[in-house]
């Protein structure tokens, strides 16, 4: 082989293989999460219907704040006003997500524990 044709050759290999290494990055993140549920609602903004809507709020382990989501976004989970739960979740971070949903997906896995509150 000339010399030309081996730099095409490894060149073609080099893009190869970095183009693989990129699709790793495009594969989703997949963790089990504690995810706690208050027993108060809010109100959050339903992006394809454009209105404010009442939801659960749900605080991930770790994080600080609680934020106001549907009360369909754990799939298997259903949401009683007035519980606060403690939640173990699939938690699914899509690398390509679809443009009429959010890029985080939330499974039960186990309710951990539920209180009734009076105060609510």
């Amino acid at each position: 082989m000339n010399k030309k044709t081996i730099i095409t050759v490894l060149l073609a290999a080099i893009l190869g293989l970095a183009s693989c290494n990129r699709d790793s990055n495009y594969e989703d993140n997949v963790e089990q999460v504690t995810v706690y549920v208050s027993a108060e609602t809010g109100m959050f903004y339903n992006v394809p219907n454009t209105s404010l809507e009442e939801g659960m709020m749900i605080r991930v382990d770790g994080e600080d704040n609680y934020i106001c989501v549907a009360f369909n976004t754990i799939v298997g989970f259903t949401y009683e006003k007035g519980n606060e739960y403690e939640l173990l979740v699939k938690k699914t971070k899509l690398a390509n997500p679809p443009q009429d949903s959010g890029s985080v997906k939330y499974e039960l896995l186990r309710v951990v524990s539920q209180r009734k509150v009076e105060h609510v």
